[in-house]
């Protein structure tokens, strides 16, 4: 017969289960369990948790990108997209997590840089339960290895740049490799909190929220929605930028669809192209590796013009509400501030950097 410990165990572990597909009884129960949940004296029980979340780490990391920004609180200045990952549990009950993938960012010296990045991370790592959220932690403990490497500067040495980083004490590509490598590393020490909320839908945020917190600078509040939240997010988009957000996942288009609320700041207007992962992760590859920007490979899916809010005293901004009925795939939602893609075209001179803030969220919810 099964003891009690281990039926609880293996109770929870479904539970946990039925909360990744959604299904609202595992939100009850683990609503109605929290004490039993976050006591640190039931280790087999703990155990058994991060047993399961061990299984799911790389699957949820190589399927999302990470945003980057400098600071907690900032849009977003980038992405980094993992394309592999391994994770093993060492004799300590820490997490040794290798991973390797490329991305682009933006900065005021090197402009758009595109880059491939590895790191190889120990993560101490805890959770708890509040509410029908659970909050796992990742803090890390040691950093074995790292490596960054760009493959593209958009401003080279011929540039203004360059004597920006003679200031600052070196070339354009030492200074890039110097603020790729700190970009990298800040985001490493901060640590990570995966949030699975009581619909089943899990968000990344980088840093260790407090118990009960959210993370910094998202731009909507989730309200009483019970649609599942894939992105909340804030990106800045300077002049000849674009922002490959995702990507998101359509399994079921008769019954599913994405759908997004928008505001756009600083810029009269910016585009929004839907591409397939496929063609889009060509696009994708391109403008990390040249510093030209250039159109889709081919047609964009859907196609439309975020306008620039209008402030009015005393009244919120009006928000772009879209919802994308897609067939079943994944898919890239690109906001674009070039001249190369889409409808509009960056407002001002060559020198009138007209950055667009773009403030988002999507939600895989009911197809009309």
């Amino acid at each position: 017969m099964f003891d009690a410990g281990r039926r609880l165990r293996l109770f929870l572990v479904a539970l946990l289960a039925l909360g990744a597909m959604g299904a609202s009884c595992g939100e009850v129960a683990v609503r109605l369990m929290p004490g039993v949940i976050n006591n640190p004296g039931n280790r087999s029980l703990r155990r058994a948790i991060f047993g399961f979340a061990t299984n799911k780490i790389c699957v949820e990391m190589q399927g999302r990108s990470v945003p980057l920004k400098l600071r907690d609180g900032d849009p977003n200045i980038g992405r980094f997209f993992p394309t592999a990952c391994s994770v093993r549990e060492l004799p300590n009950e820490n997490l040794f997590v290798q991973f390797v993938g490329h991305g682009y960012a933006w900065t005021n010296v090197t402009g758009r840089m595109g880059f491939e990045a590895s790191a190889a991370v120990e993560f101490e790592h805890d959770f708890f339960v509040e509410g029908s959220t659970m909050y796992v932690y990742f803090k890390q403990k040691n950093t074995q290895s790292s490596s960054f490497r760009a493959i593209m500067v958009e401003r080279g040495e011929g540039s203004a740049a360059a004597g920006v980083a003679g200031l600052l004490g070196g070339s354009v590509k030492q200074v890039t490799q110097q603020l790729g490598e700190r970009l990298l590393k800040h985001q490493l020490a901060q640590g990570f909190t995966v949030l699975r909320e009581g619909d089943g839908s899990v968000s990344f945020s980088l840093g260790v929220l407090d118990k009960g917190g959210r993370p910094a600078g998202v731009p909507f509040a989730r309200g009483d929605s019970d649609w599942q939240l894939l992105a909340n997010e804030r990106s800045e988009l300077h002049t000849n930028q674009r922002d490959y957000a995702g990507p998101f996942k359509i399994t079921d288009p008769s019954e599913q669809a994405l759908h997004l609320t928008a505001v756009v700041d600083g810029a009269p207007a910016v585009d929004l192209l839907v591409v397939p992962i496929t063609s889009g992760g060509v696009w994708l590859s391109q403008y990390e590796h040249y510093g030209n920007t250039s159109a889709p490979q081919q047609p964009a899916l859907f196609e439309d013009v975020i306008q620039q809010s209008v402030a009015v005293p005393g009244a919120p901004p009006v928000q772009y509400r879209r919802q994308l009925k897609l067939p079943a795939g994944q898919y890239y939602l690109v906001f674009d501030n070039t001249a190369t893609a889409g409808k509009t075209a960056p407002a001002g001179g060559r020198r009138d950097d007209r950055a667009a803030l773009v403030s988002y969220a999507v939600q895989l919810g009911e197809a009309d």
